[in-house]
Parts: C-alpha cells; structure tokens; sequence
C-alpha cells in the first residue's frame, strides 16, 4: 500500500541540506525535558503517591501514573513558561514518522515534548512500572523494540525510559539493566543525584541514540 504524506510533513518538509537539525535540538533541550519530567515526578510522589499503597493488588497503575505524571509536568510547564516556550508537553503523541499504512494506527509515546517549530520533532518518553529489580522484560522490549529499532525518536536520536519502581533498590535495578544492555551505564552530569543514567545505541536507520534510564521510586 502506497503511504501518502500527512499533513505535518507538508507543513515541515525534510531539510536535506540541515538534516542534523532534529538531532541538534533535541540534544539542546534535553537537560529541561529531564528537569521538568524529573520535578514533576518529585511533586507527584510527595503530594499524592506517598497516600496510598502502590504495592496492593491495581488496576492500570502506569496508564494511571502516566496521566497523572502529566499533569505535573504542565503545571511546571505553565509555571515557568508563562504558556509559551519552543517547545511542549504533550501526552499519548503519535510518531508519524514510523507509521507502516495509511490504514494503521502509528505508535504513540506515552509522554513527549514537541517542538514548537517543527511539530515533527518530538523527545520522546516511554514508561514501564518495575515490580521488582529483575523483572525488565516489558522495560527491556520498549527499549529494544521502539527505541533502538527505530520506530522511537527516528528523527531526534534521544529519548528516555521511565521506570516506575514499585521497589527502593535502584542499585540493583541498574546493575540488571547494564547486564541485559551488555554495556556500563553512564551518570549525567545534571542529574548527578538522581538515579539517571544514559546507555548509547547505534541504529542503522535512524540517528544513533543515547537513551535515559529514570528510575523513579514509587513507594
């Protein structure tokens, strides 16, 4: 089936000419994304999740905390912003970009920031809940299958995974995540004190990828 352009690539042609473009803003906004997604989560936990017991038997825990994550991410947002910036948060964003047909519904992140110039751009955040420290299957099949198979971030080269720990042990939740990754995860200078860290992707069609690891303590 022949896939026609939409309207987004109409309005905000490929530059072949500057074709690092994408890459270059996302790599330029990545700290505030972070900061804001990070602080968000701080008022979530303190002013909400601390209420209540994330460990008993729940119905659509991450779709719940998702949503609700979002929430404090556009309170922030429209606290530091005055409503305006180059670029904002978004929820369930569809990426056009790796769509298959016309006829099929393209993926969709559970958390993004859009580029207010170029609507084609988004930094892309995926979340997982983690039950405990070695269960990162569905974490690990976000990470491999969307993210460093392209359909993620084809465009911008980074994104992040959020894990939504039911567990405090972050430690060992990174030791299992690096063993999986065959690869050592880095700290990030910004978020030192956070338990962040990047691992970096080579991608044969899309721009090699650094991918944050947040891993976010719930209870």
């Amino acid at each position: 089936m022949i896939r026609h352009a939409s309207p987004s690539e109409l309005l905000w042609p490929d530059d072949p000419v500057d074709a690092d473009l994408p890459a270059v803003w996302a790599t330029s906004v990545a700290t505030q994304v972070l900061d804001w997604t990070w602080r968000a989560f701080d008022a979530l936990r303190k002013n909400h999740l601390v209420r209540i017991d994330l460990t008993q038997p729940l119905e659509q825990v991450e779709r719940d905390l998702v949503r609700n994550h979002y929430v404090e991410i556009q309170v922030l947002f429209a606290a530091e912003t005055d409503g305006y910036a180059t670029f904002v948060p978004t929820h369930e964003w569809p990426e056009m970009e790796t769509r298959a047909t016309a006829a099929a519904k393209p993926p969709a992140y559970d958390l993004a920031f859009v580029s207010s110039d170029n609507r084609r751009w988004a930094w892309p955040i995926e979340a997982k809940v983690v039950s405990s420290t070695d269960r990162l299957a569905d974490y690990l099949k976000d990470v491999n299958d969307k993210f460093v198979g392209g359909i993620a971030a084809p465009l911008v080269g980074e994104g992040a995974m959020i894990g939504y720990l039911l567990v405090t042990d972050t430690t060992t939740v990174f030791n299992n995540l690096e063993t999986r990754l065959a690869q050592s995860l880095e700290t990030v200078p910004e978020f030192v004190q956070r338990p962040h860290r990047v691992s970096w992707h080579s991608r044969g069609s899309a721009p090699d990828l650094r991918l944050h690891h947040m891993l976010m303590p719930c209870v």
